[in-house]
């Protein structure tokens, strides 16, 4: 099933008039289309300027775009570095995703024709089965490819589709995963043939886009909320809270003193949230317990072990950090105590305006992250820094987070380090968000124990228990952690060459949403890092860009239809479900509004569709800004998420047009 593409040249009326407005007007532009122009199918993809992009990726498959006249649908791939032997349409054209093949790596996609090559084939499976009949093979007036351009005619007759029809479009690089429009895991995009001329009778907006790394919610750095001093903008920190210091006596719980110590009002009064951490061994250079000192007395008047002191002569936790006491979590008092403090937490943070947007599930472990390492000393002992418990112990505190914290995730999200069965599977039907305390360095990341590997495939940990993947979990959760290696990992990782290429490569892979407390944001600004810092800051989480508004040009006294196109070009979603709304203005005034059904949490990396329709009936005649916002439920609803677009408006929504009554 493959052949070979000759350039040859066919053309497709499309009414635009993109070309003549460009030259005329700086964007953002409007467009009402009137005028034709021509697509010719020659690798030039010039001339389909104006047609909408039905997906992006960051893959050689950049752009995916399609169009349609009254005997062909028209395909156009564009990209760097795209195969020439080997490329693959893939087309849903009975709506249905329950039938026809469902090709792998994209949701359920229902494909009834696969164009591989120039050969067009029908699907003739079961659904799994590698099935196919050759229907046709393009001529050479149909079809062409270079290394950047792909370009396809299909007759509708022969694809069963006509006016009204809707089909569903994915394109295959090379058989790859990595490489493929739509990105893997998504969606196949739809595209429709309407009746009429494309855009006639509408008004098109195309915002300009900013290619800056914007300052928003719950991504990019996460320093220590310690200190309020950083250089470089921030709407994260950690707060790492040692249980001795939140519960110093028996039952008070101290919020105002770790507020303090953590400038929550200061971060709040910023619109900054705080990605809290529950400690219970955090070793420093001098001997010290994390625990409460009345918790300690406690259990050994239980005749209980409270624990371990240890003082690390390896080496192996690095100078300054070696000194310490491991609790023995093996205590069912120490278990029964440590539930009570989570749920005293979670009741204090209950609220729309929580200061905590993550909980990173920790107690466990040196520095709470899940390990006592190292476990041999210099003489052979076991145990040498304290005692990792069993799954039989560990899950139960990581049930005290999931109870604790299952109907907060409005506001408040958990992630845990590493992946167990509790992470995906539990009472509450949570599934859990990760983090990864050592991003950027690839033998902690690839390794057959590395984060991602183990993430990805399941793990023998480190006390020889065979632990379940969690893969993919960054498809509806947050994935989060902070650079290697102190400030000598942090500044490998974002330097130029290997160690910034090895970081890209992570990011595009565990999709993190932010980095912290080890992130720069300490850096001054503009320092030799910057430009590296600033690609990245932009590519973690999500990144907005509204490409196009459309809406009608006529009015017709009731209401107003708006179809706003929004590509993400970060490398994960929104956290949290945020309302897009969009607006009608006057003098700087909201005179009508509707809230979409979109829900940005399901924005992965692509593009969007929004859709709406304002109530105009009672609007008085005149010209009126059209907007769009995402609001922050925390703040009375006002715009909280900036796009990376110019027509920013005063309280940060985003003007996409201007409307007449």
């Amino acid at each position: 099933m493959k052949a070979w593409g000759i350039k040859m040249k066919l053309t497709l009326t499309v009414f635009t008039m993109t070309a003549i407005l460009i030259a005329l007007f700086p964007s953002p532009l409007f467009i009402s289309t009137a005028e034709a122009a021509s697509i010719v199918i020659d690798g030039n993809p010039g001339d389909w300027e104006g047609i909408p992009v039905i997906s992006t990726n960051s893959g050689t498959a950049g752009v995916l775009k399609a169009a349609h006249d009254d005997s062909n649908l028209y395909l156009l791939v564009e990209g760097a570095g795209l195969s020439t032997n080997m490329g693959s349409f893939w087309l849903n054209t009975d709506g249905k995703t329950s039938t026809g093949y469902q090709a792998f790596g994209w949701g359920a996609s229902g494909i009834e024709w696969l164009l591989e090559n120039q050969s067009l084939y029908r699907y003739a499976g079961n659904g799994t089965t590698w099935n196919w009949n050759l229907s046709s093979t393009l001529p050479s007036s149909q079809y062409v490819r270079t290394s950047s351009t792909i370009e396809a005619a299909l007759p509708l007759a022969t694809l069963g589709l006509a006016t009204g029809s809707s089909v569903n479009i994915g394109y295959l690089d090379n058989n790859s995963d990595i490489n493929r429009l739509p990105a893997q895991n998504q969606s196949l995009p739809v595209y429709t043939l309407k009746a009429g001329n494309p855009g006639e009778d509408r008004i098109e907006f195309y915002p300009s886009e900013l290619d800056d790394p914007l300052n928003n919610p719950f991504k990019g750095w996460a320093p220590s909320a310690k200190s309020t001093h950083y250089p470089q903008d921030h709407r994260l920190v950690y707060a790492g809270v040692t249980w001795k210091e939140l519960e110093p006596t028996k039952g008070n719980y101290d919020f105002n003193a770790i507020e303090a110590s953590n400038h929550f009002d200061y971060w709040q009064s910023r619109g900054v949230k705080v990605v809290l951490r529950v400690i219970l061994d955090s070793p420093s250079g001098v001997p010290h317990r994390d625990i409460p000192d009345w918790l300690y007395h406690d259990m050994v008047s239980l005749g209980q072990s409270p624990g371990k002191a240890y003082q690390d002569a390896t080496g192996g936790m690095g100078a300054g950090n070696n000194t310490g006491f491991s609790p023995n979590y093996s205590s069912e008092y120490l278990i029964a105590r440590h539930k009570l403090t989570i749920e005293a937490i979670a009741e204090h943070y209950d609220t729309a305006d929580s200061p905590i947007a993550f909980v990173q599930i920790g107690s466990l472990g040196h520095w709470a992250e899940f390990h006592t390492w190292p476990y041999i000393g210099p003489n052979g002992e076991s145990n040498y820094t304290g005692a990792f418990p069993p799954n039989e112990i560990s899950n139960q505190y990581i049930q005290h987070y999931i109870d604790a914290f299952a109907d907060q995730e409005d506001h408040t999200q958990l992630l845990i380090r590493r992946s167990v069965e509790l992470a995906k599977n539990n009472n509450k039907g949570l599934v859990l968000g990760m983090y990864n305390d050592m991003f950027g360095d690839q033998p902690s990341f690839d390794s057959e124990w590395g984060w991602y590997t183990g993430t990805q495939n399941g793990y023998w940990d480190d006390i020889g228990q065979q632990q379940p993947n969690h893969a993919n979990f960054w498809d509806t959760r947050v994935s989060g952690g902070e650079f290697y290696g102190g400030a000598y990992g942090m500044n490998a990782a974002l330097t130029t060459g290997s160690g910034f290429n090895e970081t890209l490569r992570q990011t595009e892979l565990s999709k993190p949403s932010w980095l912290g407390p080890n992130a720069p944001a300490s850096l001054a600004l503009g320092n030799p890092l910057q430009g590296n810092m600033d690609t990245l800051k932009k590519r973690m989480g999500y990144h907005f860009v509204v490409k196009k508004a459309a809406y009608p040009n006529v009015n017709t006294g009731d209401s107003l239809d708006v179809s706003i196109a929004v590509e993400n070009k970060g490398v994960q979603h929104f956290p949290f479900n945020w309302p897009v709304e969009i607006q009608l203005r006057s003098g700087g005034n909201i005179v009508a509004r509707q809230t979409t059904t979109a829900d940005v949490t399901t924005w992965r990396t692509g593009l969007h569709t929004v859709s709406g329709s304002i109530s105009t009936n009672t609007l008085a005649n005149g010209t009126y800004e059209l907007a769009i916002a995402i609001l922050d439920p925390s703040t009375n609803h006002q715009p909280g998420v900036d796009f990376a677009n110019t027509e920013r408006l005063s309280d940060g929504a985003y003007k996409i047009g201007t409307w007449t009554k």
